[in-house]
Protein backbone atom coordinates (compact mmCIF):
# COMPACT_ATOMS: atom_id res chain seq x y z
CA UNK A 1 0.00 0.00 0.00
CA UNK A 2 2.85 2.35 0.90
CA UNK A 3 4.48 1.64 -2.45
CA UNK A 4 1.27 2.46 -4.33
CA UNK A 5 0.90 5.71 -2.41
CA UNK A 6 4.43 6.76 -3.29
CA UNK A 7 3.76 6.00 -6.98
CA UNK A 8 0.61 8.17 -6.95
CA UNK A 9 2.45 11.05 -5.24
CA UNK A 10 5.28 10.84 -7.77
CA UNK A 11 2.81 10.87 -10.67
CA UNK A 12 1.02 13.91 -9.28
CA UNK A 13 4.32 15.70 -8.80
CA UNK A 14 5.30 14.91 -12.38
CA UNK A 15 1.93 16.20 -13.64
CA UNK A 16 2.29 19.41 -11.62
CA UNK A 17 5.75 19.89 -13.06
CA UNK A 18 4.41 19.52 -16.59
CA UNK A 19 1.69 22.11 -16.10
CA UNK A 20 4.30 24.62 -14.99
CA UNK A 21 6.58 23.88 -17.90
CA UNK A 22 7.20 27.21 -19.71
CA UNK A 23 7.47 25.25 -22.98
CA UNK A 24 3.81 24.25 -22.72
CA UNK A 25 1.71 24.90 -24.67
CA UNK A 26 4.19 24.69 -27.56
CA UNK A 27 4.88 27.92 -29.46
CA UNK A 28 5.53 28.77 -33.08
CA UNK A 29 6.58 31.86 -34.96
CA UNK A 30 4.03 33.80 -36.99
CA UNK A 31 4.93 36.08 -39.90
CA UNK A 32 2.61 39.09 -40.23
CA UNK A 33 2.58 40.76 -43.65
CA UNK A 34 0.73 44.07 -44.03
CA UNK A 35 0.55 45.30 -47.61
CA UNK A 36 -1.06 48.31 -49.30
CA UNK A 37 -3.42 47.83 -52.24
CA UNK A 38 -5.77 50.00 -54.27
CA UNK A 39 -8.97 48.13 -55.17
CA UNK A 40 -7.08 44.87 -54.87
CA UNK A 41 -4.05 45.81 -56.99
CA UNK A 42 -0.63 46.86 -55.62
CA UNK A 43 -0.54 50.44 -54.40
CA UNK A 44 2.19 52.86 -55.52
CA UNK A 45 2.50 56.30 -54.00
CA UNK A 46 3.41 57.84 -57.36
CA UNK A 47 0.06 56.86 -58.94
CA UNK A 48 -2.91 59.23 -58.95
CA UNK A 49 -6.35 57.70 -58.39
CA UNK A 50 -10.00 58.74 -58.66
CA UNK A 51 -12.05 58.42 -55.45
CA UNK A 52 -15.79 57.68 -55.09
CA UNK A 53 -16.24 61.47 -54.59
CA UNK A 54 -14.75 61.96 -58.07
CA UNK A 55 -11.65 63.63 -56.68
CA UNK A 56 -8.18 62.87 -58.03
CA UNK A 57 -5.78 61.97 -55.23
CA UNK A 58 -2.08 61.30 -54.78
CA UNK A 59 -1.54 59.48 -51.48
CA UNK A 60 1.91 60.28 -50.09
CA UNK A 61 1.90 58.82 -46.56
CA UNK A 62 0.08 55.96 -44.83
CA UNK A 63 1.38 55.26 -41.32
CA UNK A 64 -0.56 53.81 -38.40
CA UNK A 65 -0.67 51.71 -35.23
CA UNK A 66 -2.14 48.22 -35.04
CA UNK A 67 -2.63 47.07 -31.47
CA UNK A 68 -3.81 43.97 -29.63
CA UNK A 69 -3.17 41.75 -32.65
CA UNK A 70 -4.62 38.45 -31.44
CA UNK A 71 -5.53 35.09 -32.99
CA UNK A 72 -8.82 33.66 -31.72
CA UNK A 73 -10.04 30.07 -31.66
CA UNK A 74 -12.74 28.15 -29.83
CA UNK A 75 -12.15 29.25 -26.26
CA UNK A 76 -8.57 30.26 -27.00
CA UNK A 77 -6.68 33.45 -27.72
CA UNK A 78 -3.01 34.02 -28.47
CA UNK A 79 -1.39 37.43 -28.92
CA UNK A 80 0.71 37.93 -32.04
CA UNK A 81 1.81 41.42 -30.94
CA UNK A 82 0.57 43.96 -28.38
CA UNK A 83 1.35 46.90 -30.69
CA UNK A 84 3.04 47.57 -34.03
CA UNK A 85 3.70 50.76 -35.97
CA UNK A 86 3.42 50.28 -39.72
CA UNK A 87 4.41 52.62 -42.54
CA UNK A 88 3.10 51.12 -45.77
CA UNK A 89 3.75 54.22 -47.90
CA UNK A 90 6.49 52.45 -49.85
CA UNK A 91 5.09 48.93 -49.79
CA UNK A 92 4.46 46.00 -47.49
CA UNK A 93 5.73 45.71 -43.94
CA UNK A 94 6.63 42.45 -42.20
CA UNK A 95 6.56 41.71 -38.48
CA UNK A 96 7.06 38.53 -36.45
CA UNK A 97 5.37 37.21 -33.33
CA UNK A 98 5.10 33.96 -31.40
CA UNK A 99 1.78 32.25 -30.64
CA UNK A 100 0.47 28.99 -29.23
CA UNK A 101 0.36 26.05 -31.59
CA UNK A 102 -3.24 25.23 -32.52
CA UNK A 103 -6.18 26.05 -34.76
CA UNK A 104 -7.70 29.53 -35.04
CA UNK A 105 -10.68 30.96 -36.88
CA UNK A 106 -10.34 34.74 -36.59
CA UNK A 107 -8.03 37.67 -35.95
CA UNK A 108 -8.75 40.62 -33.66
CA UNK A 109 -6.89 43.92 -33.84
CA UNK A 110 -7.22 47.58 -33.00
CA UNK A 111 -6.55 50.47 -35.36
CA UNK A 112 -4.82 53.00 -33.14
CA UNK A 113 -4.16 52.62 -29.44
CA UNK A 114 -6.58 51.76 -26.63
CA UNK A 115 -6.81 54.41 -23.86
CA UNK A 116 -4.37 52.61 -21.54
CA UNK A 117 -1.64 52.93 -24.18
CA UNK A 118 -2.73 56.25 -25.65
CA UNK A 119 -2.45 57.97 -22.28
CA UNK A 120 0.56 56.08 -20.92
CA UNK A 121 3.53 58.09 -19.64
CA UNK A 122 5.87 58.24 -22.64
CA UNK A 123 8.86 58.87 -20.36
CA UNK A 124 8.54 55.26 -19.18
CA UNK A 125 8.80 53.82 -22.73
CA UNK A 126 12.10 52.01 -23.24
CA UNK A 127 13.46 52.24 -26.84
CA UNK A 128 13.31 50.60 -29.26
CA UNK A 129 9.52 50.46 -29.10
CA UNK A 130 6.62 51.29 -31.43
CA UNK A 131 5.58 53.76 -28.72
CA UNK A 132 8.94 55.51 -28.57
CA UNK A 133 9.00 59.27 -29.16
CA UNK A 134 11.40 58.80 -32.08
CA UNK A 135 8.63 57.14 -34.12
CA UNK A 136 7.12 60.59 -34.73
CA UNK A 137 3.62 59.58 -33.61
CA UNK A 138 3.38 61.39 -30.28
CA UNK A 139 1.26 64.55 -30.00
CA UNK A 140 3.29 66.47 -27.42
CA UNK A 141 0.71 69.25 -27.18
CA UNK A 142 -2.06 66.75 -26.42
CA UNK A 143 0.02 64.24 -24.39
CA UNK A 144 -1.33 61.38 -26.49
CA UNK A 145 -0.48 59.56 -29.70
CA UNK A 146 -1.49 59.99 -33.29
CA UNK A 147 -3.10 56.77 -34.51
CA UNK A 148 -2.83 57.37 -38.25
CA UNK A 149 -0.95 59.71 -40.56
CA UNK A 150 -2.72 59.97 -43.91
CA UNK A 151 -1.31 62.67 -46.18
CA UNK A 152 -1.25 63.58 -49.84
CA UNK A 153 -2.64 65.88 -52.49
CA UNK A 154 -6.01 66.13 -54.22
CA UNK A 155 -7.85 67.82 -57.06
CA UNK A 156 -11.60 68.38 -57.22
CA UNK A 157 -11.31 67.99 -61.01
CA UNK A 158 -11.20 64.27 -61.74
CA UNK A 159 -9.97 64.98 -65.26
CA UNK A 160 -7.06 67.11 -64.06
CA UNK A 161 -3.45 66.34 -64.88
CA UNK A 162 -0.10 66.78 -63.17
CA UNK A 163 0.40 67.03 -59.42
CA UNK A 164 -2.95 67.70 -57.69
CA UNK A 165 -2.99 71.31 -56.43
CA UNK A 166 -4.41 70.90 -52.90
CA UNK A 167 -3.07 69.16 -49.80
CA UNK A 168 -4.94 66.79 -47.50
CA UNK A 169 -3.70 65.73 -44.09
CA UNK A 170 -5.81 63.56 -41.79
CA UNK A 171 -4.17 62.62 -38.49
CA UNK A 172 -6.34 60.75 -36.01
CA UNK A 173 -5.44 60.21 -32.38
CA UNK A 174 -8.12 60.97 -29.82
CA UNK A 175 -9.72 58.06 -27.97
CA UNK A 176 -12.88 58.59 -30.02
CA UNK A 177 -10.94 57.46 -33.11
CA UNK A 178 -9.77 54.11 -31.75
CA UNK A 179 -11.40 51.23 -33.61
CA UNK A 180 -11.26 47.48 -32.99
CA UNK A 181 -12.27 44.75 -35.39
CA UNK A 182 -12.43 40.96 -35.65
CA UNK A 183 -12.14 39.33 -39.08
CA UNK A 184 -12.47 35.71 -40.18
CA UNK A 185 -9.08 34.04 -40.57
CA UNK A 186 -8.93 30.23 -40.58
CA UNK A 187 -5.36 29.38 -39.61
CA UNK A 188 -3.58 26.30 -38.30
CA UNK A 189 -0.32 26.98 -36.47
CA UNK A 190 1.83 23.87 -36.14
CA UNK A 191 5.39 23.18 -35.04
CA UNK A 192 6.70 22.32 -38.48
CA UNK A 193 6.92 25.78 -40.06
CA UNK A 194 6.30 29.51 -39.57
CA UNK A 195 2.64 30.43 -40.04
CA UNK A 196 1.75 33.49 -42.09
CA UNK A 197 -0.94 36.16 -41.75
CA UNK A 198 -1.43 38.51 -44.71
CA UNK A 199 -3.44 41.68 -44.22
CA UNK A 200 -4.40 43.82 -47.20
CA UNK A 201 -4.99 47.51 -46.51
CA UNK A 202 -7.18 48.75 -49.35
CA UNK A 203 -6.41 52.46 -49.46
CA UNK A 204 -9.17 53.03 -52.01
CA UNK A 205 -11.66 52.21 -49.26
CA UNK A 206 -10.25 54.99 -47.07
CA UNK A 207 -12.14 57.30 -49.43
CA UNK A 208 -15.44 55.50 -49.49
CA UNK A 209 -17.39 52.30 -49.02
CA UNK A 210 -21.05 51.93 -49.87
CA UNK A 211 -22.96 55.04 -48.84
CA UNK A 212 -20.04 56.32 -46.76
CA UNK A 213 -17.94 58.68 -48.91
CA UNK A 214 -15.02 60.87 -47.85
CA UNK A 215 -15.15 64.15 -49.79
CA UNK A 216 -11.92 66.07 -49.27
CA UNK A 217 -13.43 69.26 -50.67
CA UNK A 218 -15.69 69.32 -47.59
CA UNK A 219 -12.69 69.24 -45.24
CA UNK A 220 -9.21 67.99 -46.03
CA UNK A 221 -7.51 68.57 -42.66
CA UNK A 222 -7.78 66.99 -39.21
CA UNK A 223 -5.14 67.18 -36.49
CA UNK A 224 -6.99 66.42 -33.30
CA UNK A 225 -8.96 69.66 -33.10
CA UNK A 226 -12.50 69.27 -31.69
CA UNK A 227 -13.94 70.99 -34.76
CA UNK A 228 -12.50 68.32 -37.08
CA UNK A 229 -13.33 65.32 -34.89
CA UNK A 230 -16.30 64.34 -37.05
CA UNK A 231 -13.99 64.01 -40.08
CA UNK A 232 -11.45 62.00 -38.05
CA UNK A 233 -14.12 59.60 -36.76
CA UNK A 234 -15.58 59.09 -40.23
CA UNK A 235 -12.11 58.41 -41.60
CA UNK A 236 -11.40 55.95 -38.76
CA UNK A 237 -14.57 54.00 -39.61
CA UNK A 238 -13.56 53.74 -43.26
CA UNK A 239 -9.92 52.86 -42.51
CA UNK A 240 -10.57 49.98 -40.10
CA UNK A 241 -13.06 48.46 -42.55
CA UNK A 242 -10.42 48.62 -45.28
CA UNK A 243 -8.16 46.08 -43.51
CA UNK A 244 -8.87 42.47 -44.43
CA UNK A 245 -7.15 39.12 -44.52
CA UNK A 246 -6.19 37.81 -47.93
Amino acid sequence: MRTRLLIVIAALALLAGCTKDPAWPPKQQVRLVVRPVWNGTPFHKTDAHITPAQERVLVQQVKFFLSGITLLGKGTASTVSPVEILDITDGEQVRYGTVDVGGYDSLRFGLGLPPELNHADITTVVPPSPLDFSQGMYWTWATMYRFMLFDGRYDTNAAGTGVPPYQFSIHTGRDECYRSRTIALPLVVDQRSTAEIVLDVDIARFFGSGDQVLRLADGPQSHGEPQSLQLAEKFSDLAVAAINAE
